[in-house]
């Protein structure tokens, strides 16, 4: 289909605003210079016919006289005025008895005279004389009130009518084609000014968003309808803009929602699987220490009782793991209000039976009176899990502070070491996996920080992992001040 032209603004302008008044000032133009044409032909008709009348008194008193000499003066005075381009005096049979100008290369006698005397009145008529073509006023003569049968014709030139219709007709139509040309420029310059740059500004910002770039926003200025179209493009800007960042707000809750709850339900599955395990583990591992226990009884071999006292050990970590995968999989939470030092405490002191050898320096910055609203099992065997880490990567000092956060309605458990830190390529997200371990093989479950991220995120809070400033790992468990609902 073929594509259908359209017209500019501008050109619109100039057709339905420009050209139309134009065309109104040039009829304007044309009236006037008509009727002012006809003011000055009328002036210039009458100027003849003022010298004819101002002339037929002396004439007349000349002929009455019968002095043509002074007929004769006082024509060649009238014609050295100027205006006149010759003069006659015609008897009562239309006899040329005087002239002057061009009458007096004109041989023939002029019938119109004859005609106008037969009248008696003042006339007037175009014609020709000596081959030009002049214009004539013919007035009788009077002698002291009475007509005589004479007839004075003043001429003038018909071209000074012509010449003097044109030089007004070239005047006005010059000055009109000058004004429409200023006009037209200024019309177009205004058009620039008051529309054209706002338009141009405001078509880039509509190329601009279709290309999408929805930042682009249109200047707010100029004429008050093209502010209006700038303020309503931005709000439609906004509003776009407005529109997909709930859309993308909606579709990252949603991704959220989705993630919570396929881990939920991976959590859940996988709670399932480690209870079933537990269950079934921790029936045969008791049957194994109650044997070994009474065996070193009954055995006073020294080299028996190392070997049943490291049996005994194993079985011993494998019951603490099978424990640990029950704590993991046990769900709902049972709230009471308890002191967090308390709390920190009993997590050191469960700790500090595990470990073997010397343990390191503890910095403890809890006030007596922090309290705070946790499932309290849960949360010590969080405590212990992240405490436990602390001790074991740990060369001198464990720091444990805890920070009271009003704005954000919350609090914060940071626990710290000194030891070497993890790798820096791994991912916070990865040490909270289950069964991730950074520990030689045999020495981690990979369920301690996992235990911990599943504990926490139950009280509605979340687990940070950040270096520590004394070149350790930080652990900052951060829960609100309020029981989640």
């Amino acid at each position: 289909m073929k594509k259908r032209r359209r017209l500019t603004l501008a050109t619109r302008m100039l057709i339905l605003v420009f050209l139309p008044l134009w065309a109104l000032s040039g009829v304007s133009i044309g009236i006037g210079t008509y009727y002012m044409a006809e003011q000055q032909t009328r002036k210039l008709k009458d100027d003849i016919k003022l010298i004819a009348r101002a002339i037929r008194v002396p004439i007349g008193e000349a002929i009455d006289k019968g002095d043509l000499a002074t007929v004769q003066r006082t024509l060649n005075a009238v014609f050295s005025i100027g205006q006149v381009y010759g003069a006659s005096v015609y008897n009562k049979k239309g006899e040329r008895i005087a002239a002057a100008g061009i009458a007096r290369h004109d041989q023939d006698d002029n019938p119109l005279a004859k005609k106008m005397l037969k009248g008696g009145e003042d006339g007037d008529a175009y014609q020709h004389q000596a081959g030009r073509r002049v214009y004539s006023h013919f007035v009788p003569v009077n002698d002291g009130g009475a007509q005589l049968p004479i007839m004075i014709e003043v001429t003038r030139r018909a071209s000074d009518f012509s010449t003097s219709v044109d030089r007004l007709a070239y005047w006005a139509w010059g000055s009109w084609g000058l004004v429409g040309l200023l006009t037209l420029i200024i019309v177009l310059l205004g058009y620039r000014q008051a529309a054209g740059r706002q338009m141009a500004q405001l078509t880039q910002v509509m190329g601009e968003v279709g290309r999408g770039q929805l930042k682009s926003r249109a200047q707010v200025k100029g004429a008050t309808e093209l502010a209006a179209i700038g303020e309503a493009l931005n709000q439609m800007l906004d509003d776009i803009e407005a529109a997909q960042a709930a859309i993308e707000a909606h579709q990252a809750h949603e991704i959220a929602l989705n993630r919570r709850l396929e881990r939920q339900e991976r959590m859940a599955a996988l709670g399932r699987l480690v209870s079933g395990i537990a269950h079934e583990l921790g029936a045969p591992l008791n049957v194994i220490d109650g044997r070994a226990r009474r065996i070193a009884k009954s055995n006073h071999d020294e080299k028996s009782a190392r070997e049943l006292t490291a049996i005994r050990g194993q079985v011993g970590r494998l019951t603490r793991i099978v424990r640990q995968l029950l704590d993991f999989s046990r769900s709902g939470m049972q709230w009471q209000t308890v002191e967090l030092r308390s709390l920190i405490d009993h997590a050191l002191e469960s700790v500090g039976y595990e470990q073997q050898g010397e343990l390191p320096d503890y910095t403890i910055d809890i006030p007596d009176s922090f309290q705070v609203c946790v499932d309290r099992a849960r949360f010590e065997l969080a405590l212990v899990n992240v405490l436990r880490n602390a001790v074991q990567a740990a060369h001198h000092h464990v720091g444990i502070t805890a920070r009271l956060q009003p704005v954000e309605k919350q609090w914060t458990l940071d626990i710290w070491d000194d030891g070497d830190g993890i790798d820096g390529e791994l991912q916070a997200a990865q040490l909270l996996e289950p069964f991730f371990t950074t520990k030689p093989k045999g020495e981690g479950t990979g369920l301690g920080l996992a235990i911990v991220q599943n504990v926490v995120h139950d009280h509605g809070g979340q687990v940070v992992l950040l270096p520590s400033e004394q070149g350790g790992l930080r652990v900052s468990l951060v829960l609100p001040e309020e029981v989640p609902s």
